[in-house]
């Protein structure tokens, strides 16, 4: 088999070693016959997974590869020994807990190319790859990429990726095999880069078309909840109070009654991240988020009460939407003239959903390196072009421990030391490795950013762990 197609099939099964998927995933963005091999392997993988069948044995199998390796050298050689399998690409266990027996047939015809790369009719071509820390899949046209609290993930394609923060969701949609696909960004903090074609990026009912050689981050803060069953994921934002009520009750069947507060407080929206949280730890965040409006809890833990305080302002609106061109150039439409970003110019530019009128004359700013770079913070030690322009932060070696709760101004932790909670712009008492102490100055989706005392670095902590 050719040696290119043997490194091919096993970066699609995540078994090729790093040093060598960095050059081959270099070579695949300019060698377009790759990129058809990989396009037809990852359809065929995409089916294989879906077709309900019986199991196979592994004594079937190897013969299916003995088979196969004779297919593959039979036309080099007329002395190769039958019972050389090739398996090695392709480990048995991993063949017999997911292909079923027919596909595991085609699987062994595609890879150990018996006559053709064969693949059933009708297959919607793949668009994209999606990774992160469990593994790759293929992304096909329409699919929306999701990342949960705590976790990066990268969307790969041709000509440049996209980096999405924990509580993100990105629509992918093709333009046709051998152009770039669209990105439609449904909320959270995402980098595009456009490394080597014009990309087209939709979000809050806007477009933005980004010249080659762009990088554009992107953070669209909109009304979202997930609340998983079992506490291990818990995303809150924007949303109103008393939908959030309503939303605990039915994730734990804790009675959270909103009845009492004025229809204006119940409105207020209020944002936080938690990592496995019991029905208390939920009942105790979510008074801690709505606190600022004055909702508390009567005696009996079930009733939410209004007792009127002054304090600081959150804004109300349902969205909020932030662009900086990190590189490059790049127009935003839908706001009545086309505006347009630079880097040299003016790179950044809000929008709420306040002035959504299509009319609405928006004026970009230009922002210095070291707040471009609070725009992406959370994508320390992502490496690529974008780890390397975080030059003054650096990734943490630890999570914070499960249980923590992300606010929109404090962090919470709930671990062996006990219930701790860090404001931004307290003290340096946040124990970092090294025996070194932090100072809470940024908080994200998917962790917070502390201040080294007498350092001249920030230091990214990721969120705990999803079980």
């Amino acid at each position: 088999m050719d040696p290119k197609r043997e490194q091919l099939i096993a970066l699609m099964l995540g078994e090729l070693p790093a040093e060598d998927a960095v050059p081959l995933e270099e070579e695949l963005a300019v060698d377009a016959g790759l990129q058809s091999d990989r396009s037809k392997l990852e359809r065929t993988l995409a089916i294989l997974k879906s077709v309900p069948s019986d199991d196979v044995s592994d004594a079937v199998v190897s013969t299916l590869l003995a088979r196969a390796s004779l297919a593959e050298t039979a036309s080099e050689t007329t002395d190769a020994p039958e019972d050389e399998p090739l398996g090695e690409l392709i480990k048995l266990d991993w063949v017999r807990s997911v292909l079923p027996r027919v596909a595991a047939v085609v699987m062994i015809a595609c890879v150990f190319g018996l006559a053709v790369w064969f693949t059933p009719g009708g297959l919607p071509e793949s668009v994209a790859h999606v990774s992160d820390e469990d593994g790759s899949a293929v992304v096909l046209d329409g699919d929306l990429v999701e990342s949960r609290a705590g976790m990066i993930r990268r969307i790969s394609f041709n000509t440049g990726e996209v980096l999405m923060d924990g509580a993100s969701a990105v629509r992918v949609k093709s333009n046709g095999r051998y152009a770039a696909p669209t990105f439609e960004v449904e909320r959270g903090r995402v980098v595009v880069t456009a490394s080597r074609t014009p990309l087209s990026v939709s979000v809050a009912g806007r477009s933005v078309e980004m010249d080659e050689g762009a990088m554009l981050a992107v953070n669209y803060d909109r009304a979202y909840a997930n609340i998983a069953t079992d506490g291990s994921v818990v995303e809150v934002q924007r949303m109103p109070i008393g939908e959030v009520a309503m939303l605990g009750e039915k994730a734990y069947g804790i009675k959270l009654d909103a009845g009492a507060l004025p229809e204006s407080v119940a409105k207020q929206r209020i944002t936080f991240y938690g990592s496995n949280l019991d029905a208390a730890a939920f009942r105790e965040s979510f008074i801690e988020s709505a606190a600022p409006f004055g909702v508390t809890l009567d005696a009996s833990q079930n009733y939410l009460k209004y007792q009127s305080r002054g304090g600081r302002v959150i804004p109300n609106d349902e969205w909020q939407l932030e662009l900086a061109v990190l590189e490059g150039s790049a127009s935003l439409n839908g706001t009545g003239e086309p505006v347009g970003l630079d880097d040299s110019v003016a790179n950044f530019v809000s929008l709420n959903s306040g002035n959504t009128a299509g009319n609405t004359l928006v004026e970009p700013m230009q922002l210095d390196a070291r707040e471009l770079d609070r725009q992406v913070v959370w994508a320390a030690g992502a490496g690529g072009a974008l780890g390397e322009r975080l030059h003054d932060v650096k990734p943490s070696s630890e999570n914070l421990p499960s249980g923590t709760v992300i606010h929109t101004d404090s962090v919470v932790l709930n671990g062996e030391m006990g219930k701790r909670i860090f404001k931004l712009g307290g003290d340096f008492d946040f124990p970092l490795p090294g025996g070194r102490k932090g100072r809470l100055v940024q908080v994200t989706s998917s962790g917070a950013v502390f201040e080294v005392k007498d350092e001249f670095v920030r230091e990214f902590v990721p969120f705990g762990e999803q079980d």
